[in-house]
């Protein structure tokens, strides 16, 4: 009778364990997180054109190892087997409504991303590909101040969204067969060449400069 009461108490704290992870999990999710599996890339050196004295930049590279732990990033092209270019990249904010005095309701924030992932022969293995995010925030012309801070917090939060869009590009499954296919030499003529060595446009500690509703110049 004591070993089956034991029996009965383990397997009760057993289900009450269960339970708890179970809610956790259901917590989690709930709130927008989920477990992410690893993403390995089919090449093992990777340059990042992107550059990593800013946040965006610094967020990239992270995100990259966290995804393919095995995959190196290298100080230069030469030493690369493919190769993250960065093309072009803006920020937009745009009036979106009016109230009935002809004052702004209501902003558009927007993000476009160009970028192309190449191998170390120039081939592309990702085209020239935008990546656009678009926010709309209330707008109150009685707490400018505050509402900049706000457009600077929603800018970081979209620049997060691009990372995860961007890894989520160069990992898919057409990159490993292009990669796999230049390996091969397989070559029909068509896919676009670059050079693997062409300067990266060089940018300011911040990666965009966040347009502010103080300057009418930055508005659209």
């Amino acid at each position: 009778m004591h070993f089956a009461g034991q029996e009965t108490h383990f397997s009760r704290q057993s289900w009450l364990l269960r339970g708890a992870c179970l809610a956790l999990f259901m917590l989690l999710s709930a709130c927008g997180f989920a477990l992410r599996g690893v993403t390995p890339m089919p090449f093992e050196r990777l340059y990042v054109g992107i550059p990593d004295n800013t946040q965006f930049g610094a967020d990239v590279r992270r995100a990259v190892r966290a995804a393919s732990p095995n995959t190196k990033l290298v100080d230069t092209p030469k030493e690369a087997q493919a190769i993250l270019q960065q093309v072009s990249d803006s920020r937009t904010l745009r009036e979106v409504s009016l109230n009935a005095q002809g004052r702004v309701e209501s902003y558009e924030l927007g993000i476009n991303y160009t970028f192309r992932l190449i191998d170390a022969q120039g081939r592309a293995l990702v085209p020239d590909t935008t990546l656009s995010i678009y926010r709309e925030m209330p707008y109150d012309d009685q707490v400018v101040q505050a509402k900049q801070g706000q457009i600077d917090t929603l800018f970081k939060t979209m620049q997060r969204d691009l990372v995860s869009r961007l890894l989520r590009r160069i990992t898919a499954p057409d990159v490993h067969k292009a990669f796999e296919a230049a390996q091969q030499g397989e070559d029909t003529g068509e896919t676009p060449l670059f050079n693997p060595n062409a300067p990266q446009p060089q940018r300011v500690p911040t990666p965009w400069q966040t347009p502010s509703v103080t300057d009418p110049t930055n508005v659209r």
